[in-house]
């Protein structure tokens, strides 16, 4: 047995609760509707792990300023 259910949003409720988000939860949000979430979770924990190491600050901008 399955019961179903329909939900009405007006998009101008859903945008203001996507302003509301804190800005690491917008990010989140992005990655999810991107469907690169799951690149983004195994990336995470290459790093976590050690199984990469990341690049520091100066090694990104090393030859740019």
């Amino acid at each position: 047995m399955s019961i179903g259910i329909t939900v009405e949003l007006k998009v101008e409720d859903i945008a203001n609760s996507i302003r509301k988000l804190k800005k690491e939860d917008k990010e989140t949000l992005l990655l999810l509707l991107s469907g690169k979430d799951k690149e983004i979770k195994k990336r995470l924990h290459e790093i976590k792990s050690k199984k990469v190491k990341t690049l520091t600050r100066e090694e990104i901008f090393e030859g740019v300023l």
